[in-house]
């Protein structure tokens, strides 16, 4: 039995969009915790995890150019109760 034909080129612009669409909810990508469709897919098909990568990288420094600190964001003794 053969194995299926994976299209790597298409995997990897869907990674993409995903991880655009992230941005575009107010994820911050670069988190650590947050696991992207680029970091999955790359983890999931080593044949692309450079590009992956390369694209996460990219993806992460135009957002932290292009979106501002958050300033006072934090946790402090006044606002613990919000949580």
């Amino acid at each position: 039995m053969s194995e299926p034909f994976v299209d790597l080129n298409a995997i990897f612009n869907l990674a993409i969009k995903e991880t655009e669409e992230l941005i575009k909810l107010g994820f911050d990508i670069s988190d650590p915790c947050i696991v992207t469709p680029l970091g999955w897919y790359a983890n999931k098909y080593p044949e692309i995890a450079e590009r992956c990568n390369e694209a996460l990288l990219e993806l992460s420094d135009k957002q932290a150019t292009s979106t501002p600190a958050f300033v006072g964001v934090g946790y402090s003794e006044s606002n613990l109760h919000s949580f």
